[in-house]
């Protein structure tokens, strides 16, 4: 359980344990204690800022590059993914009169130290979707002053016939390592294990569009599909071997009817999510239901929710449900809800939720999303106690990038390595 004197401690000093962040970056030039600078495949000046903001508050990121504002074409900066004080983000650029889009991944470190801004070599780009599927991994281990990281991108499945007509699947990736200066960039072969749910289902993970990278620690990756699983990766070893864990709870059986598209067609962040910290897979489902016939002023049927969340410990092998709660359950008090226009309060029949996401340092909240609805630029964050059943804390975020209840934020410990930073 928490240390409740050691967390009030922490939240008074200057660094924090993580943080939320929103995934699609922003065009602005902006300075703080967080602020590195790089230099583009094209010799330009880049700079990356981060404003931070404690959960449940959302983080943004800054990108800024003369021209990239006018040429953004392939869309917005994105932060792919992040482990530890790295955060590995891609910026599409265009150039010349036939706009040739092209796109620079950049690893940001935060700390110990000065934050930098790196470069990722050029070999790259021969790799299909590393945009959704491109992971860090630190190469330091226990040394927080090891500047080190590897870069990792999937390439495709294919299959290899062995001398007893059986054919094995594989996953190409290619793997940059920056502590290499002669042959940086290697390529291998990560063997999909035989057991028959990872054989047979690690396809649906990979293709999937709404793919998410998170470092699982100790030289592993995890490739995320919210309906499916985690598939897992040791890339550092040699010989690397994925396999699939399957999540406790099936795909929900109405989906397919209710929408009319296949499942793999619907993207799930809305409703589930998973945070790996100290060895520990953690899992959340959100299920929304009509709690109420009113409507709010924007003619919105108010959602209530139930959320619950399981564990999978590497030692045990096996999924262990933890905590369900109802949003009936949790109390509400008139000043629990920030005014939001006319002296109007938030209320859970005033809003619809999605959005669920897990902290990476205290196993009882889930931040939950919550929107009049799925057009307005401003959503609320909840910080749900699963626990003890308490709404803990409400904070105002922009929506302006995100599609209806699909968030954009994800969590990220790079915070922790930063050693001053100005409050928003």
């Amino acid at each position: 359980m928490p240390d409740p004197f050691a967390a009030a401690a922490f939240r008074r000093s200057a660094r924090r344990p993580w943080v939320l962040t929103d995934s699609k970056c922003h065009i602005g030039d902006r300075d703080n204690g967080t602020t590195a600078r790089g230099v583009t495949s094209q010799s330009g000046d880049i700079k990356v800022t981060f404003e931070l903001a404690d959960p449940p508050g959302v983080s943004r990121c800054f990108v800024h590059c003369p021209g990239l504002a006018e040429g953004r074409y392939g869309g917005d900066p994105v932060v792919v993914s992040s482990a530890e004080a790295f955060v590995l983000l891609v910026v599409p650029f265009t150039e010349g009169y036939r706009r040739r889009e092209y796109k620079d991944f950049f690893v940001y470190r935060a700390g110990p130290g000065a934050p930098s801004l790196r470069l990722l070599p050029a070999s790259y780009r021969c790799c299909p979707d590393y945009v959704t599927l491109a992971g860090v991994v630190p190469l330091g281990g226990g040394d927080l002053n090891n500047e080190d990281y590897a870069a990792v991108l999937p390439v495709a499945s294919r299959s290899r016939h062995t001398e007893d007509s059986n054919s094995k699947k594989y996953i190409g990736i290619r793997v940059y390592r920056s502590d290499k200066s002669e042959w940086p960039w290697c390529y291998k072969m990560a063997k999909i294990a035989m057991d028959t749910k990872t054989y047979n289902n690690h396809h649906q993970v990979m293709r999937h569009q709404g793919t998410r990278v998170i470092f699982a620690g100790a030289g592993t990756l995890g490739w995320v599909n919210h309906w499916h699983g985690i598939l897992l990766c040791n890339v550092l070893d040699n010989n690397p071997v994925m396999r699939l864990i399957q999540w406790p709870v099936p795909i929900p059986c109405d989906l397919v009817s209710r929408f009319g598209i296949g499942v793999d067609d619907i993207y799930p962040r809305p409703s589930r999510d998973v945070a790996i910290s100290n060895g520990v897979i953690r899992f959340v489902e959100l299920k929304s239901c009509s709690c109420t016939e009113s409507r709010n002023e924007k003619g919105v049927i108010g959602q209530g929710w139930t959320a619950t969340t399981w564990n999978w410990d590497i030692r045990s092998k096996k999924w262990h449900k933890r905590f369900t709660i109802k949003a009936d359950n949790v109390p509400v008090t008139g000043s629990s809800f920030p005014k939001i226009s006319a002296g109007k309060r938030l209320s859970w029949d005033k809003v619809v939720h999605g959005g669920p996401t897990l902290s990476l340092c205290d196993d009882d909240v889930v931040y939950i999303m919550a929107r009049l609805d799925i057009r307005p630029p401003v959503a609320w964050m909840l910080a749900i106690n699963i626990r003890e059943g308490t709404l803990e804390a409400v904070k105002q975020c922009s929506a302006e990038k995100m599609l209806g209840l699909e968030p954009t934020y994800v969590q990220c410990a790079f915070s922790n390595y930063i050693k001053q930073w100005r409050r928003r």
